[in-house]
């Protein structure tokens, strides 16, 4: 089943746009990923992403992102009912 993932850190847009580049190339890679997305709201900076499973997100998350990114990630899982693409 298809899982977002909404990723949160204490971090600026500014951060993101220095940190994100290297990882989004390899990211577009990897087996399972669908869709990443970064914005704000009301509780700070989010990269919300879309992965056909949860393992291969944590995957990935544990080998390439936490080992590059200094700050603390949360995470929130979400079962996707469905997930259309063009």
């Amino acid at each position: 089943m298809p899982v977002l993932i909404r990723h949160r850190a204490p971090m600026s847009p500014e951060q993101y746009d220095e940190s994100a580049p290297p990882l989004i190339a390899l990211l577009k890679k990897q087996p399972g990923f669908l869709f990443h997305a970064s914005f704000e709201d009301a509780q700070g900076f989010v990269v919300a992403e879309v992965w056909e499973t949860q393992e291969q997100h944590d995957a990935w998350f544990d080998a390439n992102v936490k080992p590059n990114v200094p700050f603390e990630i949360t995470q929130e899982v979400i079962g996707l009912h469905s997930f259309v693409t063009p």
